[in-house]
């Protein structure tokens, strides 16, 4: 588990958004689910909001390969299981595919097995290869979202975690930020699980 945390405040409409960040994944290959493109804010907790017309928060969350381990400039095909438990009203399935006609070859709506189109360019350290937008509506008052992440079941090429290929017959399987593939982002829960390092108090960042 990475350890070096950082507790920092947040600020998005009128909600407080206390964070908890970290630098980017040290280790080759990772993949992991994110809120924001750089790799760095797996966790939110927001401040329930007076119920009204519109006061809900809006979050995109964002699957991420970081530090890819490998020669070739892009990415063919991946596969993840995807699982979000959420009171969000946007519905928790349906992640949108980065990459020029990349699509999902597998009929489970948690299963993603996508290739084909023009790929997914590396851009750096974190390259973003879906994204899913939660919100909630005005009347909830408070938001509660857990991000599963794993393999997918029987898949031959990645048969207990998920990957990336860059072409065919190079796959390449990622390993989790947290050392065991499961939860791994939340948005009002789960923070304090996976972060018994001591926190300090960091400057105001801003999530858009």
């Amino acid at each position: 588990m990475k350890r070096n945390l950082l507790y920092s405040v947040a600020s998005m409409l009128v909600i407080s958004v206390p964070v908890i960040a970290q630098p980017i994944d040290p280790d080759p290959d990772g993949m992991s689910i994110y809120f924001d493109t750089e790799g760095t804010i797996y966790c939110l907790e927001l401040d329930d909001w007076e119920p009204a017309a519109g006061a809900g928060p809006e979050i995109t969350a964002y699957l991420l390969v970081t530090r890819p381990d490998t020669s070739f400039p892009f990415i063919g095909a991946w596969a993840a299981h995807i699982e979000i438990v959420t009171n969000s009203n946007t519905p928790p399935t349906g992640w949108r595919l980065a990459g020029n006609g990349m699509a999902d070859y597998d009929g489970d709506p948690d299963d993603y097995v996508v290739g084909m189109g023009h790929g997914t360019f590396f851009t750096g350290d974190a390259t973003v290869i879906a994204w899913v937008e939660l919100s909630w509506s005005g009347w909830e008052g408070h938001a509660v979202a857990t991000f599963i992440l794993e393999g997918v079941e029987d898949l031959f090429t990645f048969p207990d975690n998920p990957g990336y290929a860059a072409e065919p017959g190079f796959p390449s399987p990622c390993q989790p930020l947290f050392g065991a593939w499961g939860e791994v982002a939340w948005i009002n829960g789960g923070c304090q699980t996976v972060s018994d390092a001591k926190l300090t108090w960091g400057a105001v960042k801003s999530l858009y």
